[in-house]
């Protein structure tokens, strides 16, 4: 820690860390003094000069964005030349700008030209100067405009794009009054920037802003701010919604705040416009005669109610099941799950996870005792070493990319192992690109390298893993028939780069893994996340700050909805539903008799299908999902919901779902409710409405609550939504210290279990979650997998998501900046098979596996593996799975997404 030291201000004694920048000590103690280059975020560069102080022992005057205190310094902030000298130069700066300012921005620069009168032009000394030839302003981009002729050459937006985001698109152009910002070779919209607005954030000048709602906010300032959460991905960013009208206008990242201190992803800052979409859905809609029509919440309630109790009594309690929302808050999906187990009587409740980190979670609950990732997202910029596994990090967690950049270029080293091409390979100290299905094989050779070169870690072993140095030889065993030339024979990766990644993975102080569903989503996957804790466990990399494994979750309350309950062998807070003692206390929270909660392990999300199919599930709930899109093998999947005697949807849009309901509910948008999330690691954060829902739609927990009254089933009246969480706390220990007034400003990381615990940065300090304490060592050998490439079926596809669509697209098609950066399918293919087959880059293409067939637009890249495609599952026009099978992993019940055999043909064909 810093030692404190004492200096002066204009007279005033402050105290601050030695070596602490002077301009951010001062206004962290409400000293004005002005500043446009300089933002805590980013080296300074006293490019605009206006932070000008007297130093007492330094000649002439300093910027104090340059300087750092110590101790006994005397600091002269402000008097009548320091006043007029600043006046002077930002009377020369506004000879830079157009002196055109627009209300819809608090911009620092508007702001100091009126602190200093210079707002008055007659108050001006310097004349506008002419700035470079040709056109002031690039308007290319899909979500931003760049005007030259409000650049005052601050440098913000270029160290912004460079320093936080590590994306390094902009830079300065020409010379003298000629140079100006440019973004890749001068056309914004030709350049590599990805949209990310850190640059529109940072501008203080109003240089770059964005289009979205940009006339609408042109001349007035809108009506109100609420701080929420981002409802895209796991990281949980905090945003700020600028509201007017009742429509959500800006999105600005939450400075000084965790997980993103501001930082924001295209999504994030350019994907809301949905919540205000004329689609949304407004009002109950019930099926007549293969139609819908309008109708009252009464009626359509009275319907459903009649209808689930009518199924309960003719076929028994587990002839119903229901899907519960990763995109809904904590208090919505709480009592769902309470809905399913005490009003249908069983425990037939699941949701994507089962799609997603089914496998993940399995196999750290197994091992470790907790499913959850075990680190911060910030520990990524500090980690001597990340290994990403399975994720393309820069696409499906732009956020957390961000810290990973940031800690590369500290000197931290990265390994991805992905056998598609990603971003992150740039910054990658190197890149094993496995073939497809052979990950196992990859991680065994790794610590086949670990143990033959003594780097295991025999303290940690010996103290933290169960049977001690005992446990390490059976898996020593496993993994002596990977040595680097056979694993090399199996997965094509080269024996040298094996040993690089061992190496660097084992002998680093701190290492962190992220995983993702390339790991996850395989019939194989829980077996491969064993493989990768024990790699962790051999290497001692985890337990400490820093170190651990973490799978960063696919949308923004996948951890949120399991920690609360919506699994089928689990009630909240991870306790399996066959405990009895537990299922009884749990019935008299919820003030039902002791014997109404089943004890019986309910079916998962593919075997809920699977069983419409046989008949046995005859009605379902789906709130905020769409299993039309993301259930494996669809057209087995439309067969199954066909037979459903009767199928109830609550969404914020119709969906390919919707369309096979009887009864469709309007639920509301994240903006319209209150609530909690939970990120990835494990941060509990406060949801605010911003704006009313469209129409009759109703809050998702209400529906709920109305709906079980009406089965007979009563829940507790709550007042609101913080009712809710107090009583998820009151029967979720690790949340049980948690509550709203704690987490106004920022989230409080589980386990939290008292109102006094601060939260927990790091799982697993002192000892794992098992019984013992000890985290469990899981041997597991390589098994090729069952799908293979043949004559008839070539090619072996693999699936995933992209930065600008977001799963089925319900939310993201409906922004148009979204849509302007992609809104087309296609399919990844090297040129050799594309050339081998007799094709063409651009072509419109069939195609076709065992399970189904689909069009797509083919498109040429070495990103892949000759006899590998890729292929993104968002569009509905090419529902990729379709193609996909609906075989499970016996130990998670996830299906495999990430591995389809198949061929590929031409469109007329």
């Amino acid at each position: 820690m810093s030692e404190m030291v004492s200096i002066q201000i204009d007279g005033n004694q402050i105290s601050a860390k030695d070596g602490q920048n002077l301009l951010a000590v001062a206004q962290h103690h409400d000293i004005p003094i002005p500043s446009l280059c300089y933002h805590r975020k980013l080296t300074p560069t006293g490019a605009c000069r206006l932070c000008l102080v007297k130093i007492k022992g330094m000649g002439g005057w300093v910027a104090a964005c340059s300087v750092d205190v110590a101790d006994g310094m005397e600091v002269t902030a402000f008097d009548d030349e320091l006043e007029a000298a600043r006046r002077d130069i930002l009377d020369y700066l506004l000879a830079e700008h157009n002196a055109s300012f627009d209300l819809s921005y608090d911009d620092a620069f508007r702001t100091l030209v009126a602190r200093y009168g210079l707002d008055d032009p007659s108050r001006r000394q310097f004349p506008a100067v002419r700035k470079r030839r040709g056109p002031q302003v690039d308007d290319s981009s899909p979500v931003l405009t760049f005007d030259a002729s409000k650049c005052i050459k601050c440098f913000r937006c270029i160290k912004a794009c460079g320093e936080v985001q590590g994306k390094h698109v902009l830079s300065m152009a020409h010379r003298g009054l000629r140079s100006t910002v440019v973004a890749g070779l001068g056309v914004w919209g030709a350049s590599e920037c990805d949209g990310c607005g850190e640059c529109i954030q940072l501008c203080p000048t109003g240089a770059i802003v964005e289009k979205p709602n940009r006339d609408r906010l042109r001349t007035a300032k809108p009506d109100g701010r609420v701080k929420t959460l981002c409802p895209y991905c796991g990281v949980g960013c905090q945003i700020e919604l600028l509201v007017k009208e009742n429509l959500i206008v800006r999105a600005n990242g939450v400075e000084g705040v965790k997980p993103n201190d501001g930082r924001l992803c295209v999504k994030g800052r350019f994907g809301y416009a949905y919540v205000g979409h004329k689609d949304r859905l407004t009002q109950p809609l019930i099926k007549r005669n293969g139609e819908f029509q309008s109708a009252g919440w009464d009626k359509a309630l009275e319907l459903i109610a009649s209808r689930f109790k009518a199924i309960k009594k003719r076929c028994g309690n587990d002839a119903l099941a229901g899907y519960a929302s990763a995109k809904a808050t904590n208090e919505d999906n709480y009592l769902f799950q309470k809905f399913v187990r005490a009003a249908f009587g069983n425990n037939n409740v699941d949701y994507c996870t089962r799609l997603c980190h089914a496998s993940t979670v399995t196999a750290m609950l197994r091992a470790l005792g907790s499913g959850a990732g075990s680190n911060s997202i910030e520990d990524y910029e500090t980690a001597d070493c990340i290994l990403v596994t399975g994720n393309n990090m820069v696409e499906t967690h732009p956020v957390t990319a961000t810290f990973i950049k940031r800690g590369v270029a500290a000197g931290g080293k990265l390994i991805v192992i992905d056998p598609r091409w990603t971003p992150l390979v740039r910054d990658a100290t190197v890149w094993l690109q496995p073939r497809l299905g052979t990950d196992i094989a990859l991680l065994n050779g790794l610590m086949n390298v670990v143990v033959r070169e003594g780097l295991v870690d025999k303290d940690f072993i010996t103290h933290r893993v169960e049977g001690g140095m005992d446990a390490i030889e059976a898996l020593k065993l496993v993994v002596a028939d990977y040595p680097p030339e056979t694993v090399e024979a199996i997965t094509g990766v080269a024996q040298g780069k094996l040993l690089t990644a061992a190496r660097t993975f084992a002998k680093a102080d701190r290492a962190l893994i992220a995983s993702g569903m390339g790991c996850s989503q395989q019939v194989t996957g829980t077996h491969l996340v064993f493989s990768l804790i024990n790699l962790c466990l051999i290497s001692g990399q985890i337990g400490k700050i820093g170190a651990g494994l973490n799978p960063p979750r696919g949308q923004n309350n996948v951890q949120g909805a399991s920690d609360v309950g919506c699994l089928p062998m689990s009630f909240p807070g991870y306790i399996p539903v066959t405990d009895d003692s537990h299922r009884k206390m749990l019935a008299g929270a919820w003030d039902l008799p002791h014997d109404t909660l089943s004890g019986k392990v309910g079916l998962t999300t593919v075997e809920i299908m699977q069983a419409a199919y046989a008949g046995s599930v005859k009605g379902m709930y789906i709130m905020g999902e769409n299993p039309m899109l993301t259930d494996p093998n669809l057209n087995h999947t439309r067969e199954s919901i066909q037979k459903l005697e009767f199928l109830v949807v609550q969404d914020i849009f119709p969906t390919e779902t919707t369309a096979y309901a009887d009864v469709v509910l309007p639920g509301v948008a994240f903006a319209e409710k209150n609530g909690t999330f939970v990120n990835s690691d494990r941060r509990v954060g406060r949801v605010r409405k911003a704006v009313d829902p469209p129409g009759n739609a109703r809050q998702d927990w209400k529906i709920i609550r109305d709906l079980a009254r009406r089965m007979g089933c009563p829940m507790k009246h709550y007042n609101d939504e913080s009712e809710i969480f107090d009583e998820i706390a009151s029967v979720v220990p690790f949340m049980a210290g948690i509550a709203y007034d704690r987490i106004q400003r920022e989230g409080i990381q589980w386990p939290c279990p008292t109102p006094s615990h601060p939260g927990t940065r790091t799982l697993f300090l002192n000892r794992f979650n098992t019984p013992s304490g000890r985290a469990i060592l899981q041997p597991v050998a390589y098994v090729p997998q069952n799908e293979k490439a043949d004559a008839d079926y070539p090619f072996l596809l693999n699936t995933g998501r992209i930065l600008y669509q977001y799963h089925t697209c319900t939310m993201s098609r409906r922004n148009q900046a979204l849509r302007d950066f992609a809104n087309r399918s296609y399919v990844l293919m090297h040129p050799q098979d594309i050339k081998r087959i007799g094709l063409k880059n651009g072509a419109h293409v069939m195609i076709v596996s065992r399970q189904g067939e689909i069009s797509t637009w083919l498109r040429s890249s070495d990103d892949v593996l000759p006899g590998e495609l890729f292929m993104p599952f968002h569009f509905a026009e090419s529902p990729v799975n379709e193609l996909t099978r609906d075989e499970l992993d016996p130990e998670s019940k996830i299906a495999p997404f990430k591995l389809t055999a198949c061929r590929v043909k031409a469109f007329h064909d």
